[in-house]
Formats: structure tokens, sequence, C-alpha cells
């Protein structure tokens, strides 16, 4: 029976494989698939630390957006830096954290692209108004740390930032600001050229309890790492959740689920998911921060070559969308002292079998 790492992982690779299919002009159809190294054969690596084995000499796409296998990587040591930081900043120096929460109201005709540009402008806006800067101020508001999250409903999408403020003193009337925060929000967006987001809804600011509870889950949750479909609040879906429905073909709220992930994977390219505010990682004595694509590679460093991958396997490993499978296979063959003569090697014996029949049915 898998267990729940391998069903995490046979989950990644498919949507990965998906993701191809939709994108083919994107990095993401050559990652951990085409070699780095055309001379040199791809093996299967094992990370000692990890107790996970892992493909090697494969080019990977560091695409925290359009990979699902990245992704997931990406967002957890994301998330393990950011705890680190909010307990240095809470315990040196006696700081508070505020989680803001920014959206606005949108329609279903609106374009990705069109809603991320117009929330860029009005998040500069809203900062630089001076009314927001006295407030931050009074707060005792040093440093943010800023996520983008995106998800697609019954209005359209629906992209919004989570910002952590870090404050050098506790506030309990923190809560009396949020009303005329509000209102500097609204204009902003509406200045912006964004729908104007609601007083009740637009704008919301709680103490360090819920932003403790935010970054508990914080980036792409648990949608990644599951195989079911979980959707958000009143019907909206993660965008990987919208890759996974793209598989049967699914309409979400009228639209293909498969044009929706194509527009969220293009509009969102480049886009930055965790933004740390300047100088606060030297203020913490944080190591400097690492790109997507330096995060998604770091597993080989700690790893050790198990075995080379033939050209022929590697390709009927992807045709019959076994990858997966034969890495975990190959793992439990080195971890239970038959590396070489166990399930790796029978499920390649499987999977010639199944080329076999094709080519005897074609003819």
């Amino acid at each position: 029976m898998p267990t729940p790492q391998g069903i995490q992982r046979v989950h990644d690779f498919l949507l990965q494989d998906q993701s191809t299919k939709l994108l083919p002009k994107e990095r993401v159809r050559f990652c951990r698939r085409h070699r780095i190294d055309k001379y040199k054969p791809r093996t299967v690596m094992y990370n000692e630390n990890r107790k996970k084995a892992h493909y090697g000499n494969v080019q990977i796409c560091g695409s925290i957006w359009a990979c699902p296998v990245c992704a997931k990587q990406i967002t957890e040591k994301r998330r393990q830096e950011l705890k680190t930081g909010l307990e240095k900043w809470k315990s040196s120096h006696e700081g508070a954290v505020y989680l803001l929460t920014l959206t606005f109201s949108h329609s279903k005709d609106q374009p990705l692209k069109f809603l991320l540009e117009g929330l860029r402008k009005a998040m500069k806006r809203f900062y630089e108004t001076t009314k927001v800067q006295a407030i931050f101020k009074k707060l005792g508001i040093k440093y943010k740390i800023k996520g983008l999250e995106v998800t697609f409903g019954a209005n359209g999408w629906h992209p919004h930032h989570h910002v952590l403020l870090l404050a050098s003193h506790h506030d309990l009337l923190f809560k009396n600001y949020a009303s005329e925060l509000t209102e500097l929000w609204i204009k902003a967006c509406v200045k912006s050229g964004l729908n104007a987001p609601s007083m009740q809804h637009g704008l919301d600011l709680r103490n360090g309890y819920y932003a403790e509870q935010y970054v508990s889950k914080w980036g792409i949750e648990d949608e990644i790492t599951k195989g079911n479909i979980k959707k958000g609040r009143n019907g909206s879906y993660s965008p990987f959740d919208l890759l996974q429905l793209s598989i049967t073909e699914e309409i979400v709220h009228g639209r293909s689920a498969a044009k929706l992930f194509q527009e969220f994977a293009i509009s969102m390219k480049g886009a930055r998911q965790l933004e740390w505010g300047r100088g606060l990682r030297n203020f913490l004595e944080m190591a400097q921060e690492k790109s997507d694509q330096e995060l998604a590679e770091e597993t080989d460093k700690a790893s050790i070559t198990l075995t080379p991958v033939e050209d022929l396997i590697f390709h009927l490993l992807c045709k019959f969308q076994k990858r997966h499978e034969y890495l975990d296979a190959v793992q439990q063959d080195y971890e239970n002292g038959c590396f070489g003569n166990g399930s790796a090697e029978r499920l390649i014996q499987q999977i010639a079998q199944r080329e076999i029949k094709e080519l005897q049915n074609a003819y």
C-alpha cells in the first residue's frame, strides 16, 4: 500500500504532467524530464536528510505558479523561513505582528492580468498615502512581509494580498484604525481603476494570533499535497484545483478549468509569492534570500546517486506516467536492501511489456 508521502508524489507528478500539456511553451514542460548535461544519463538520487528519492541530471523549472512539484518544495522552504523570521522578531525585539488582508471587488469579465496590475497600483498608492503612513507610525510598524494569493470563484478572479505588519510594540487598540484604513484602501482601489471594495470586506486587520494562524498555512496550502479537490469559501478554487479539474475537462463557474489555469500561469509569470520588507532580513540577521529557482534545486546538494536511468526507460516512464512510481520503487529497494532486484526492476518489465503490446497492436 502506498505511503502518504507516495500518494502525495503521485498527485504532484500527475498534476505536473497536466501542466505540461496546458503550457507547452513554458519551462514546466522540461521540468524533471529533460537532461541538464546531454552527455550524461539521468539518475535516481537519494536525499539522506529527507529520506526521499528524486531524479538527477534533469532540468528544474522553479515555477511556483505553473509547476506543482516545484511549488510544493519552494513554498515549504519559504514557510520555514517565515516562521523563523517571526520568531526572531517577537523574541529578540519584543515586537508585535499584525495581519492585514487587502481585497477588492471584481467581476467574471475582468482578466486576471488587468486585476493584478490594478492591485499593484492600488497597493503602491495605499502605502504612499500620508494618512496610512501616520497610522502605521502610531502602530509602530517597522517592516512588512507581503504574500500574494489568487483564487477563482463565482465573481471571477480574486487576487489579494496578505501582509504581515511587524511592529515595535503592542497596541491593544489597533482595531480602532481599521475603518479609516479601509476608507483609504477604497480610495486607492478606485484611483487605480479597480472596482471599489466594501467597507465590510475590503480590508481586515487582525492581531498576532491570526497572523500566526495564517503563517501556518502560508502559500499554496493543502491543495497541492492532496489528491482530493479542496474548495475555498463560497465555491472558490485554488489554481491547482483548476489544474486538477482540467484533467477531466471540467467547467468552473461557466468557464473551462483548463483555460482558467492557462490564464493564471501566463498572468502570474515572474510574480513573487512572498516579499520581505527592505532591510528586514539583515535586521533579523537572516541569510540572503534565495530565488525560487535556487530553492527548487537545493535537494541535489545533500543527495547520493543510486542508479542511472536509460533514455528508453525514462521515455516509457513518462509515456505511461510512471515517473513517480519508479522513484518510489527505487527508494524502497534501496531502503530494503534489495536494490537492483526488486520492485523497480518489475516496474520496468511491466512498462516494457505494455510498450510491446502497443507496438504489436499497431501492426
